[in-house]
């Protein structure tokens, strides 16, 4: 008996709120059976905050893409961006289905309208009653608080949906400042790209800002070592390098600081010779024919809108090359360095240390036949002929040297032959 008055007391009894009086029902539906964790009402407020950070930090991304100004790592930060977003929109829903399907759909009345047999069906006598403030009744606090925060907040959905959309300028003035970072950023990592910038107006167009950075790559004291390096080593403060160092270069800045896009690298891969004249970098000499023409393995430039940006000579003219006509150079025990390439010209051009020389194609294959014909008979002096033959490639002999080693050939052999005779 005191138990049923017990209940009755409860069940009877006035709350201050609605709160208190889903607390109570929920309460006795759960009995001892401990119900299952849910959010509070402060941590869905923090949680609706962050969500709208992530959003405004996403927007701003979103303006940079569609500019074309984001970066790398801002496509990464805004794809993390849009699944945590998403992921939160859907344990919201999950959220909303769990509670607001079930106990959203109990009738709140105030608790004077109440009665005891409409309470009725929810008691059962073999409920134990708990002590007002046990673990069970602030867990039924946090659940009615919980489903009253369901049905008065609005969802995240509605939320977004409601977010005033930037304004064109706004829009703009983000753009500008974002800009602003990116080139604030990249002249920070990169110490020489300082020097290549400067003095140059952003305002112009993209063409005149192309042609003021190509003369400012005289001003970075570059070093031509014919050996290829990494752009982003020159740019951080290493000028040194080749033609396609050089190249890499100008297109990292055109693009990355300055956002002027399609610019191509173009290149000649087979080796080549060219009337390019001395670097503008320390004055360069030219490496064949004892500094009059250039010799390369291949070579590189820079093209934006058909316009040509050769920046190893600072040329805007494209290179008519006498490009050579094998891939790989040719072998040959003639030649110093036992190699030696044929161009399209008629010349033979072939390395000596550091530099490479020419020699006219016919001349070549006149001393390589004559030499042919001879190594039967000066088989113990060949190698003193293959010296002297070498020492006019040094020196890029003419054909008067030749006729003259010739000469000395055939008196050469006349006296071996005499020799062969007279024993």
């Amino acid at each position: 008996m005191k138990e049923r008055l017990q209940i009755h007391k409860k069940a009877d009894s006035p709350e201050p709120n609605q709160v208190q009086c889903l607390r109570r029902a929920t309460h006795r539906l759960t009995g001892n059976t401990q119900l299952g964790s849910n959010k509070p009402i402060v941590q869905a407020k923090v949680e609706n905050q962050k969500f709208q950070k992530d959003q405004f930090e996403a927007t701003k991304l979103q303006i940079q893409a569609k500019h074309g100004t984001i970066t790398p790592e801002g496509q990464e930060r805004l794809t993390i961006l849009q699944t945590k977003m998403n992921e939160s929109l859907q344990q919201q829903k999950e959220h909303s289905s769990k509670f607001g399907h079930n106990l959203t759909k109990i009738a709140l009345k105030r608790p004077d309208s109440v009665s005891l047999a409409q309470m009725q069906p929810l008691i059962q006598p073999k409920l134990t009653i708990g002590q007002p403030g046990d673990k069970y009744e602030q867990e039924a606090d946090r659940v009615a608080a919980s489903v009253v925060n369901q049905m008065n907040i609005p969802t995240l959905q509605n939320q977004n949906a409601q977010q005033p959309k930037l304004s064109a300028k706004n829009e703009e003035i983000l753009a500008a400042d974002n800009s602003a970072n990116r080139k604030q950023k990249f002249l920070q990592e990169y110490s020489l790209a300082k020097t290549l910038v400067n003095g140059i107006e952003e305002t112009l167009p993209e063409e005149k800002i192309l042609e003021q950075l190509f003369k400012n790559f005289e001003n970075i004291q570059f070093k031509y070592t014919m050996v290829s390096k990494s752009h982003e080593t020159l740019l951080k403060g290493s000028p040194e390098g080749d033609c396609q160092t050089l190249a890499r270069t100008f297109k990292k800045v055109a693009e990355e600081y300055f956002g002027i896009k399609k610019i191509t690298i173009e290149s000649l891969p087979k080796p080549f010779l060219s009337e390019g004249g001395k670097t503008p970098y320390r004055g360069q000499d030219p490496n064949c024919d004892d500094g009059k023409r250039w010799f390369f393995q291949n070579h590189y430039w820079a093209v934006w809108n058909g316009k040509v940006y050769d920046v190893l000579f600072l040329s805007q003219k494209r290179i008519e090359p006498d490009k050579a006509k094998q891939d790989r150079p040719l072998r040959s025990m003639l030649m110093p360095e036992q190699e030696y390439y044929e161009t399209e010209k008629g010349k033979v051009v072939y390395p000596y240390q550091n530099e490479y020389s020419t020699v006219e194609l016919a001349v070549f294959e006149k001393v390589i036949n004559f030499v042919k014909n001879l190594s039967s008979l000066l088989s113990r002096d060949i190698d003193s002929i293959f010296t002297k033959i070498r020492s006019l490639f040094t020196k890029g002999g003419n054909t008067n040297d030749f006729d003259s080693l010739l000469r000395e050939l055939e008196n050469e052999n006349n006296r071996v032959t005499s020799n062969n005779q007279s024993q």
